[in-house]
């Protein structure tokens, strides 16, 4: 069930990466350095491989890692919710559904799996911030 989980995750988000793809990808097929290559006389696959993918690799890089912190959130969510990992599984969304039934006895334990979510949401983001402030060619 984790695997039909992770799967509905990754088709859910394919649409939206496809279509970051393709607006980065029309963008950087108007620069002036791709103009260039084509007035050259450069073939397809080089305009493609040499002049146009390291300007898309590193916006796609970046709205990876902000969607993989989200994917985390998402099947924390599934499996807090009964649709994600069963009980045999140790989950974090698992953990806190269990915990809720002692959580009047023992609050630490729904504290600790939900700041492990939330401690790996937040580091994603930092991670997909401080790759876009690096691979900026603007800057």
């Amino acid at each position: 069930s984790s695997l039909n989980a992770l799967l509905a995750i990754a088709l859910a988000f394919a649409p939206g990466m496809a279509r970051v793809t393709r607006s980065v990808a029309l963008a950087v097929r108007k620069q002036d350095y791709v103009n260039a290559a084509i007035a050259r006389g450069e073939s397809a696959g080089f305009i493609v491989g040499r002049e146009m993918l390291p300007n898309v690799v590193a916006p796609i890089i970046v709205e990876m890692t902000i969607r993989v912190a989200f994917a985390v959130m998402l099947f924390a969510t599934l499996s807090f919710l009964g649709l994600g990992a069963q009980p045999p599984a140790s989950e974090w969304g698992l953990m806190v559904s269990e915990a809720r039934r002692f959580m009047h006895l023992s609050p630490w334990m729904i504290l600790w799996p939900s700041l492990a979510i939330a401690l790996v949401a937040i580091g994603f983001n930092l991670l997909g911030d401080g790759l876009r402030d690096a691979l900026n060619p603007r800057t």
